[in-house]
């Protein structure tokens, strides 16, 4: 496959088998290289454990579960170094190509397998999001992103970051193979109806004024109730990204502790950087970042009761260029996180999509209880007349 977008990485080709007829016949999966898929190695991004990996004897459920509903293997893709960042760059192996404008990053930590879908190379992304990887490139990719409600995905032979924010999550270029998805991987129907779409002032008022405004003109034509609200927490979202970058940055060092003190010159500064601040951490910082997790989540599971959905914008602000300086990735980061943190905060889902004829890059979300992935597809079938 000719690969100039540098989504996938460079492996030389295994035979991976798949069910030759299933729900996903005919379809392509792009696997984010954190993810075993037999034949194959898994770097997660990093050298040193590429060095150390070797080949895998078995898939990961999760892409088995795929394979076998009849979906084709065409490659294991780029991703940040250890899946720890946002914006889609690997001192060891590049930064993936934003087809839809190469001017700018690609987002991470799913970048390349949101780039080989936006490119046409795949049809469905398989990635996983921590504070935002599948969302974020979803959005500067033009993609839709699907972060499933935590814990309900098998994570099997899948490389941790962050166990209590990890989830899989896929990237598809329109609705109805990412309803396919959802099928094959065992996903209820959903139960009842949307009551209503509760806009957060606080958050809205956050991003460009024009852009909300066609946000919300969009959010009309699901012809719903819709309620403002002037906010969903008791907590500023500043306090909600602190306290999530807090368990981020704790639970990122525990998982990669032995890979840091073993080689930390083989990581790149930002990351070894952010691994330290986590190995820092004192453990009254995290308690009481814990504390504040579980008071917001008993907070939006009484907010998302009776089928209440909440919209959001996915982004906090136009994404960067790919050239950009250092201090610009990490605005843009800490900007977006304290959307993006509201889903791994709660273990909520969210179901991120581009404005169907807006201009821009403008991509909206839904934010749902628990268990209410397919309701969100069915809300978002019904804004975008799919």
């Amino acid at each position: 496959m000719q690969d100039r977008w540098n989504a996938f990485m460079p492996y030389p080709d295994a035979d991976v088998g798949h069910a030759a007829i299933g729900p996903l016949s005919g379809l392509r999966l792009a696997v984010k290289d954190l993810f075993d898929v037999a034949g194959y190695p898994t770097a997660a991004g990093s050298a040193t454990v590429l060095a150390a990996s070797g080949i895998k004897p078995s898939t990961a459920p999760l892409v088995q579960t795929l394979l076998d509903a009849g979906v084709c293997f065409v490659g294991k893709t780029n991703t940040d170094e250890l899946a720890y960042s946002l914006i889609g760059g690997n001192i060891h192996f590049g930064m993936p190509i934003n087809p839809r404008d190469p001017n700018l990053i690609p987002g991470g930590s799913s970048s390349g397998s949101a780039v080989a879908v936006a490119a046409g190379l795949a049809d469905i992304g398989l990635g996983t999001d921590t504070s935002g990887s599948i969302r974020l490139p979803a959005a500067v990719n033009g993609l839709i992103g699907w972060r499933p409600t935590h814990g309900s995905l098998d994570n099997g032979a899948l490389r941790p970051l962050a166990p209590n924010f990890d989830v899989p999550g896929f990237m598809t270029r329109s609705l109805e193979p990412m309803a396919m998805v959802m099928s094959a991987v065992g996903v209820p129907a959903a139960n009842g109806q949307p009551s209503s779409i509760l806009i957060p002032e606080d958050i809205f008022q956050t991003i460009d004024d024009a852009v909300a405004d066609e946000m919300i003109a969009s959010l009309r034509s699901a012809d719903m109730p819709i309620r403002r609200t002037d906010t969903i927490a008791s907590f500023s979202l500043a306090d909600l990204a602190l306290a999530f970058i807090t368990i981020l940055q704790r639970e990122a060092w525990e998982s990669n502790q032995l890979l840091f003190e073993r080689s930390p010159e083989a990581i790149a500064p930002d990351i070894a950087a952010r691994l330290l601040s986590g190995s820092r951490l004192d453990d009254e910082e995290v308690r009481e970042a814990r504390r504040i997790a579980a008071l917001f989540s008993r907070q939006i599971d009484r907010l998302l009761c009776e089928n209440v959905i909440v919209a959001l914008p996915t982004l906090a602000m136009n994404p960067p260029t790919r050239d950009a300086e250092p201090e610009s990735f990490a605005a843009f980061r800490a900007a977006c996180i304290k959307l993006l943190c509201l889903s791994g905060l709660s273990g909520c889902p969210q179901l991120a999509f581009p404005i169907v004829n807006c201009t821009g890059n403008v991509s909206l979300s839904l934010f749902g209880a628990r268990s209410a992935d397919r309701m969100l597809m069915n809300v978002a079938r019904r804004l975008r007349a799919e």
